[in-house]
């Protein structure tokens, strides 16, 4: 290929969405947009390169490719569906593989199906539906899956002034294993950072639980890690991620001496609709706190200038602030966050601290190899009820269509 015309029509759509994807992750890393970017370049850069470097034999590897990925991908679920339920006994969210993989199936299956059994019009059409519903939910979970490994990875040499620890479930008064996992990932930062920066630790106490996550974290940091206790700051009103990462902004808000109109005027309508649906202990989070308590005894922290409030008594919804606004939220925050979570978690959280104006970084701790295929589709299924518009506008568009057909004949 010598023409430029040719080279330009070819690597144009790679070049496009390059430019893009570094423009978006360069403006803020904490977007879902990056992961759709990230996808759509390496598609169409590798279909670039097949086209421009096309070799007869490469053929038959990439149909096999194409063929069996989709029965790899149902067969790996199926087995770890099997796994988990071993492991972590029955339970909605343990067979969630199993049914992630039977929606696979039915998405792939379902249009070619109409035509074998000779559907109506009408049922071919309900089935090109299902098929588009069903392909931008797996394109999106393939992309968010590269994209939130891409993100979690990345180097970050900063100084934190606030180590955020997300709390996640108990076993009587101890933090389960993947608590443990999340504070010990917490004080490694925070000792590579020559023991700067506080702990802020996050999370409720349950109907079934004798304290406070954020009691039974302090408690293991200063007993077991050996951290001073005017190092940490206790935050155990939250239900949710959202309220974790919200009431711990109030607190660390009120340490810098921000003004308590800033406590919740900077969240938009959309954080808002987040919270409503980031439901504690449902398929949108896995333990990461529980049931509301009493309001901690905080250090710093000034009852009188800031009231934490749960998520059911937000103030009046307010008009969504603009991009550009919520970038200076951003950018006048005086002070820099680590939140640290389990791997798999990484990418919501940040998400959440992004739309509440937070300076962030997300950091992960490490998942036991057999739950991380549940929990993550656990997290895909959250982002995607806060991104479900595309949905929205697939089934706009096939109503278009059908109009479009049925006044054409």
């Amino acid at each position: 290929m010598t023409d430029w015309w040719q080279v330009v029509l070819l690597y144009g759509p790679a070049v496009l969405f390059g430019l893009l994807l570094v423009f978006s992750v360069v403006q803020e890393p904490r977007r879902f947009r990056n992961a759709i970017w990230l996808a759509l370049f390496v598609l169409s850069l590798s279909s670039a390169l097949m086209l421009d470097f096309w070799w007869d034999w490469a053929f038959i590897p990439i149909v096999l490719v194409a063929v069996f990925t989709p029965v790899i991908v149902v067969g790996f679920l199926v087995i770890n569906t099997f796994i988990v339920v071993r492991h972590e006994g029955f339970s909605l969210s343990t067979i969630l593989p199993a049914l992630f993989a039977l929606v696979m199936m039915a998405c792939i299956l379902i249009y070619p199906l109409t035509f074998y059994f000779n559907a109506s019009q009408w049922g071919k059409s309900i089935g090109l539906l299902i098929a588009l519903e069903g392909l931008w939910f797996f394109f999106t979970f393939a992309a968010l899956l590269l994209y939130s490994t891409i993100y979690r990875i990345l180097p970050r040499r900063r100084q934190y002034d606030y180590i955020i620890i997300l709390g996640a479930g108990l076993r009587g008064t101890k933090p389960t294993p993947l608590l443990r996992g999340r504070i010990d990932k917490a004080v490694d930062l925070w000792l590579r950072q020559e023991r700067k920066g506080l702990f802020v630790v996050s999370g409720g106490q349950g109907a079934d639980e004798e304290i406070s996550e954020a009691e039974a974290m302090k408690r293991y940091l200063v007993e077991e890690r050996g951290v001073p206790a005017e190092k940490i700051i206790k935050e155990d009103q939250s239900t949710t991620t959202f309220e974790n990462l919200r009431n711990s902004k109030v607190i660390m808000d009120s340490r810098s001496g921000i003004g308590p109109s800033s406590d919740y005027q900077s969240l938009s309508a959309n954080t808002r609709r987040i919270s409503r649906l980031d439901i504690g202990n449902d398929v949108s989070d896995i333990g990461d706190s529980a049931q509301s308590s009493s309001v901690s005894a905080i250090p710093g922290f000034q009852p009188g200038r800031v009231a934490i409030q749960s998520s059911t008594s937000l103030p009046p919804t307010e008009h969504k602030p603009g991009r550009v606004k919520r970038m200076k939220n951003r950018m006048s925050c005086p002070y820099r966050v680590a939140v640290v979570t389990s791997d798999y978690h990484v990418f919501r959280a940040s998400e959440y601290a992004r739309d509440l104006g937070l300076k962030s970084d997300g950091v992960g701790s490490h998942t036991k190899g057999y739950y991380w295929p549940t929990a993550f589709i656990r997290e895909f299924i959250a982002i995607s009820k806060a991104h479900f518009w595309p949905y929205v506008a697939i089934f706009a568009l096939w109503v278009i269509g059908m109009a479009v057909i049925s006044f054409g004949r």
